[in-house]
């Protein structure tokens, strides 16, 4: 599915695209076409909620859009060789933060809402990705390879100030802030398996809240009242949203559907969750409430839609 993308990299840039995606697809390696009305099975949605980054190869390479809560007003921000995605706002609003492939490695970069104003943030030789704003604006939670594995990372928004949260010898990866920026929830193999755990956001305190043969983590996205963590996992034989209280317990299985369910985010009421599904046979953004309940297709596109964010 990712052919029209690859088709345009050199053999280093496709392996290096491939395991940025396969990580943010729980390690699971996830033509333009014209757009066509949202499906709409659930509750109304409303503009009111703010706005939904997500990246798509739609006009040829993988780049970062921003759409209204009803999948209308779908609007491109970037325009690179090289593949923009995994957006997340600020949260002010004011900015986008997001990786690119446009030096040779991945990057971080910020940009206003409407796509001007880029700036970089990143300047190493490995590759930085996966930025998450910490509730306060002042930092940004990223992943990177530069210290020889992926381990998790914080700066200062503004670009500086680099610091190494984790240091496992297994994959450390992703990340999520709680509401109050205290917590940080990220993915790991440090226990030979992709578990979830929690740490201090300074690094301190790591306590793993899964155990299972199968994987899980990937992305994860904390509740707004800082109660719950969504994540993916293929505890049940396939890629499906699960939804626990943040000390592990309380597990419950949100989707239930032969596609792959993915990448899930949290709207700023707690009220819904949107997610990346294939299950209509190609990768595209849907939402749901945050029960399971009341599924809504927001994107309909030949080519792959990734759930990026929720404007906070």
């Amino acid at each position: 599915m990712l052919s029209g993308l690859v088709a345009k990299m050199t053999e280093d840039n496709r392996h290096m695209t491939t395991r940025w995606l396969i990580l943010g697809t729980l390690l699971v390696a996830c033509g333009d076409g014209a757009t066509s009305p949202p499906v709409l099975e659930g509750p109304p949605l409303t503009g009111t909620e703010r706005r939904i980054t997500f990246s798509s190869t739609r006009d040829g390479n993988l780049e970062v859009y921003t759409m209204n809560v009803d999948g209308t007003d779908q609007v491109r921000l970037t325009s690179h060789v090289g593949a923009d995605h995994n957006a997340d706002w600020s949260p002010d609003g004011s900015r986008l933060a997001f990786m690119g492939f446009r030096d040779g490695d991945y990057e971080l970069y910020v940009m206003n809402p409407d796509g001007t104003g880029l700036r970089q943030l990143t300047f190493n030789s490995a590759h930085d990705g996966f930025p998450q704003w910490s509730p306060d604006g002042l930092e940004i939670l990223f992943t990177s390879l530069r210290d020889g594995d992926f381990e998790v990372y914080v700066m200062s928004a503004f670009g500086g100030n680099e610091r190494r949260l984790t240091a496992s010898r297994a994959d450390d990866i992703g990340g999520a802030w709680s509401p109050d920026g205290s917590k940080i929830a990220f993915s790991s193999r440090r226990d030979d398996n992709l578990e979830i755990y929690v740490m201090n956001a300074d690094g301190t305190n790591p306590v793993r809240l899964t155990n299972h043969p199968a994987q899980d983590g990937g992305k994860l996205a904390w509740s707004p009242d800082g109660t719950r963590i969504v994540f993916s996992s293929y505890r049940d034989g396939n890629s499906e949203l699960y939804l626990m209280n943040v000390d592990g317990t309380n597990l419950t299985r949100l989707t239930n559907d032969p596609g792959l369910d993915r990448f899930p985010a949290w709207s700023p009421d707690g009220q819904r969750i949107a997610f990346t599904s294939d299950r209509d046979g190609n990768d595209e953004i849907y939402v749901m409430s945050a029960d399971g309940t009341g599924l809504s297709r927001l994107t309909n596109e030949a080519a792959v839609d990734f759930l990026d964010g929720w404007r906070k």
